[in-house]
């Protein structure tokens, strides 16, 4: 019986060894990074930026009475079969087309992670309650310069979830 001979052309191994490392330490952050956490004077004495409002609206605050809403964990889970794909497509190609393929994709997953967070947002998914607190809404019917009439949690100007992006991080 006659063996097979296999010829090898190009060693890949370093390259393997490089997107496994990548793999391993690189990481999308999604949220509101701190170059986009100010937010416009809206003619309040009191400014709070959009990284604030987002952490108070995620894990709510018992001393002001705000219900915890996970709009985080909800837009990832809504998204993470779309997320996974991302990363699978990012190994196939980077081993295909090397490591430079990875960031394609890892700007992929985080934009469909931030958009998925923004939609929680607009639709009011899982919200805690009906809607905001009669005292919210007074406030926001009171507003200067603008009053506000939206029932929305967490939607008045719009500044905070616009601000919801992702970083890529992690590079060693």
């Amino acid at each position: 019986m006659m063996k097979a001979k296999i010829t090898v052309t190009k060693d890949f191994t370093e390259n393997f060894k490089a997107i496994i490392k990548r793999f391993k330490y690189d990481h999308v952050l999604v949220g509101i990074p701190e170059e986009n956490a100010q937010r416009q004077a809206d003619g309040s004495d009191e400014q709070i930026n959009n990284a604030t409002l987002f952490a108070i609206a995620n894990f709510g605050s018992p001393k002001r009475n705000i219900p915890p809403w996970p709009i985080m964990a909800i837009g990832i889970r809504n998204a993470k079969e779309d997320i996974s794909d991302q990363y699978k497509k990012a190994a196939q190609s980077a081993l295909a087309n090397g490591i430079q393929a990875l960031d394609t994709y890892y700007d992929r997953a985080g934009l469909i992670a931030s958009n998925s967070i923004k939609k929680v947002i607009n639709a009011q998914e899982d919200v805690p309650e009906d809607k905001p607190s009669p005292a919210t809404l007074a406030a926001r019917k009171n507003r200067k310069p603008t009053p506000f009439k939206g029932t929305k949690y967490w939607l008045v100007t719009g500044q905070m979830r616009n601000a919801i992006t992702y970083v890529i991080g992690g590079r060693k």
